[in-house]
């Protein structure tokens, strides 16, 4: 269960960062901020935590089907995603 829910941290990452301005579908961050409602662009391409239950649900179940260890899982991502953004920047 804590590979699946690093597969699905990492997956999630990746999405994130590819939405970001001068990436691949950074034209899709740019879209999605123009057309979308502020209130949920953190779960559409701002903050990885924020998208993890969005994305990486649609993950899970794409990849290993609907059980019960989903939500465990996916929570797992989330709390993944914490500990990668608190290592990868300054908290000054």
């Amino acid at each position: 269960m804590i590979s699946q829910a690093l597969i699905i941290a990492l997956l999630v990452l990746a999405i994130y960062y590819t939405m970001q301005e001068g990436e691949i579908f950074g034209g899709l961050g740019r879209w999605l901020e123009r057309n979308t409602p502020t209130k949920i662009h953190p779960a559409l391409f701002e903050c990885n935590v924020c998208m993890t239950p969005w994305y990486g649900s649609v993950l899970y179940i794409l990849i290993y089907g609907i059980n019960i260890e989903w939500p465990l899982v996916v929570i797992g991502a989330m709390g993944l995603n914490i500990v990668i953004n608190k290592l990868s920047t300054n908290d000054e």
